[in-house]
């Protein structure tokens, strides 16, 4: 009888042994489990995210100003030079400490090295190359492109699901689309007038597709040139289009004389250079006869200030810029200074868009 007590004892104390254990093994397995979100990316890819993103790095300054602007940013390890190189506006990030130049020259070594969850990478890079390369390592390649004006309000949801930001992202969101719908709205049934925008090089413009273009389309203009031209490989046009073309408004993007080749700095261009570019314009042979040149519709903005919440800040100044009174609620230098003190944190420095109206 003895016996039989003891062997139902320890029956009883393993079977109690065996569920404590398992109930420690389940809470264990609980905490291991990780949350996932899974998006659309900029190229179209479903991605697999663990959620929220804790450690990310990042290509191209525009993609870590949309991280920035919902709160997210000190999930951010290391960016490119071409936004380390902006000390003031980046201080957080060591140009030493970088994952390559641009997302066009991404040292794969380095990114290994932080070991991130997460690379964010535009469009306009190396992404497809960078997946192959990273992704054996745990590394997961996400598409955002900060630059793409008509993408924007799926990449800043996609932003906010990654990092756990997303009431962020929505009132974000409902700020630049206040702004766009605005625009969109007053000049609906405006006649539209021709612009000729022209990037940092001479005679380098823009095209149906690309992501200067989109600005132009927001900002309510008609670019003069859609189509890529006949046997153009690259953005570089023969001035005398221009001349026959003959927009009413023309925009030249500029950079201070230090910044890195193509890229921006929160530094303003300084007047004189501003000066000086529309002179040069005006100057050119026989751009006397333009529209834009005769009535005195030439003007500036910077290669940093233009990309502001992808674009829109641009997209607001050169709205004002070709059809004025037209828009009589739209204010593009508070619109400036929103996106860079309540949203970016920064005081705002005025001469990134020259003359202001």
């Amino acid at each position: 009888m003895k016996t039989r007590y003891i062997v139902v004892f320890i029956l009883l104390f393993c079977s109690t042994l065996f569920l404590t254990n398992c109930g420690q093994k389940s809470e264990e397995t609980v905490e291991l489990q990780q949350e996932t979100v899974t998006i659309i990316d900029n190229a179209g890819r479903t991605v697999e995210l663990p959620y929220p993103v804790e450690t990310a790095v990042v290509a191209n300054r525009y993609n870590s100003e949309l991280i920035r602007a919902i709160g997210a940013i000190d999930r951010v390890i290391a960016v490119d030079m071409n936004t380390a190189q902006d000390r003031e506006f980046w201080s957080e990030f060591d140009p030493e400490n970088t994952i390559g130049r641009g997302q066009r020259e991404l040292n794969y070594e380095k990114i290994i090295e932080l070991a991130p969850q997460v690379l964010i990478t535009p469009k306009n890079g190396t992404w497809e190359e960078d997946a192959k390369i990273l992704e054996p390592f745990g590394i997961q390649v996400v598409v955002v492109s900060g630059y793409d004006t008509f993408d924007f309000i799926d990449q800043v949801t996609n932003l906010g699901k990654m990092f756990g930001k997303e009431q962020e992202a929505e009132t974000f969101i409902g700020w630049y689309s206040d702004v766009a719908d605005y625009i969109t709205v007053q000049i609906a049934e405006v006649e539209k007038r021709t612009v000729y925008l022209e990037t940092l090089n001479e005679f380098a413009t823009t095209f149906e597709g690309d992501f200067f273009y989109g600005m132009v389309t927001l900002s309510g203009g008609e670019h003069i040139f859609q189509e890529r031209l006949e046997g153009l490989t690259g953005t570089v046009i023969n001035p005398e289009e221009v001349i026959i073309k003959n927009p009413d408004v023309i925009v030249k993007m500029i950079t201070p004389d230090h910044a890195l080749s193509g890229t921006g700095l929160y530094e303003a261009p300084r007047l004189e250079q501003s000066q000086r570019v529309i002179e040069e314009i005006k100057n050119r042979p026989a751009w006397e006869e333009i529209e834009a040149v005769r009535n005195n519709e030439v003007y500036v903005m910077s290669q940093f200030g233009h990309g502001g919440a992808s674009k829109l800040v641009g997209a607001a100044y050169m709205a004002k810029w070709i059809y004025g009174d037209m828009l009589p609620e739209l204010n593009p230098v508070e619109i400036e200074r929103q996106w860079m003190e309540d949203i970016q944190g920064f005081q705002f420095v005025d001469g990134h868009f020259y003359p202001v109206l």
